[in-house]
């Protein structure tokens, strides 16, 4: 009864913050309610690769930072990392507009795509300085995610679209926080700088609960926390290890794990454009209920709460403190080493006795 009411308790506290929140936004313009405004400046990154020739000019500056950083000459300082998954209009542009170099490694993590991506990016590979890995069978975003950290070789590790919508010219922006200590994580807001598209105010609003949840129960502000563009040190890796979402929900996912495990998570100033060409595979109902099945679950792994779920009629029950009784009950408490075995409650059951 007592953590029925807590939780009633919490939903009323959430809903009135961001009440209050958006009267805030309403009244004072802040920046981040440019996705309640109406837009007129829709830009394409591949418009601007396709008008401009690449030039190695642009990244005179990441070239001269990084190297700073190098302790022998064929060192992997940087390792880019871009899953795809149907991406042919655009893959090319995209790679053949990344910066390159010994300290730099680039790898494409194909999700099993129908279209002639990969053929397009043999065209531009002719010497195989590019990896390339093939998944056997779509998995999801997370997952293309996930394998290339898995065969990267750099001291940092950057994911950025293959859509074209993250600009190169912001890794710098990105890596540099890491490499000065200032973060372990960083990732990409497009609040922080900019866009050029029109934002639907479903994700606006959507993000913005999410932030406030994850700042909740969490302690960390991140209000772009669906952006893929990100980097990290090869400290934050094993967060990547056991994820449970391959889906687009794995954004969310990462950024509670790194917060729990305690690493110091920054936004940095982006600038994100709009697709040229195809259209998002985010399906935005599934996409919904894995965010909130994710925050769910995570914040009872926190708290530590003790559930017991009635397998005849499937109501679940919550508990603070362990359940007492017969043996068979005791393999229901919740540990931060979960695994999934419902696709909505994400309930354990695991073979170990609870001590």
């Amino acid at each position: 009864m007592e953590i029925s009411l807590y939780f009633i308790s919490l939903i009323i506290n959430i809903v009135n913050t961001l009440k209050k929140r958006l009267i805030t936004l309403i009244k004072h313009k802040e920046p981040f309610l440019k996705a309640l405004e109406s837009k007129n400046r829709s830009s394409s990154l591949i418009k601007v690769f396709e008008d401009s020739s690449p030039t190695e000019d642009k990244f005179l500056d990441l070239y001269e930072f990084i190297n700073q950083f190098k302790s022998k000459d064929d060192q992997i300082l940087i390792s880019i990392i871009l899953p795809m998954y149907n991406e042919e209009q655009t893959i090319g542009k995209v790679l053949g507009n990344l910066p390159r170099g010994k300290s730099i490694e680039i790898i494409v993590v194909d999700d099993h795509s129908k279209d002639n991506g990969l053929k397009e990016i043999e065209k531009i590979n002719k010497h195989n300085k590019i990896k390339v890995i093939k998944h056997n069978k779509n998995r999801g975003y997370g997952a293309a995610v996930v394998t290339g950290i898995n065969n990267a070789r750099g001291e940092i590790l950057v994911t950025m679209d293959s859509d074209g919508q993250h600009s190169p010219y912001d890794i710098l922006a990105m890596i540099k926080p890491i490499l000065l200590d200032e973060a372990d994580y960083t990732i990409g807001s497009r609040y922080l700088g900019s866009y050029f598209y029109k934002l639907p105010v479903s994700t606006r609003l959507g993000e913005l609960l999410i932030e406030k949840l994850i700042q909740i129960f969490f302690g960390k502000k991140i209000m772009n926390n669906q952006n893929g563009f990100r980097a990290f040190n090869r400290n934050v890796i094993p967060i990547f290890k056991d994820f449970k979402y391959e889906g687009y929900a794995f954004c969310t996912e990462q950024i509670i794990r790194a917060a729990i495990k305690g690493f110091r998570i920054k936004e940095c100033p982006i600038k994100v454009y709009d697709r040229k060409y195809g259209a998002s595979n985010i399906i935005l109902t599934h996409l919904t209920m894995n965010l909130f099945s994710c925050i769910l679950q995570y914040i009872l792994v926190k708290l530590n709460i003790t559930i017991f779920k009635r397998l005849k009629t499937g109501q679940i029950q919550i508990y603070k403190e362990a359940v007492k009784g017969p043996k068979i009950f005791s393999y229901a408490r919740y540990t931060r080493h979960i695994n999934t075995v419902n696709p909505v409650f994400f309930i354990e059951r695991s073979s170990k006795l609870m001590s």
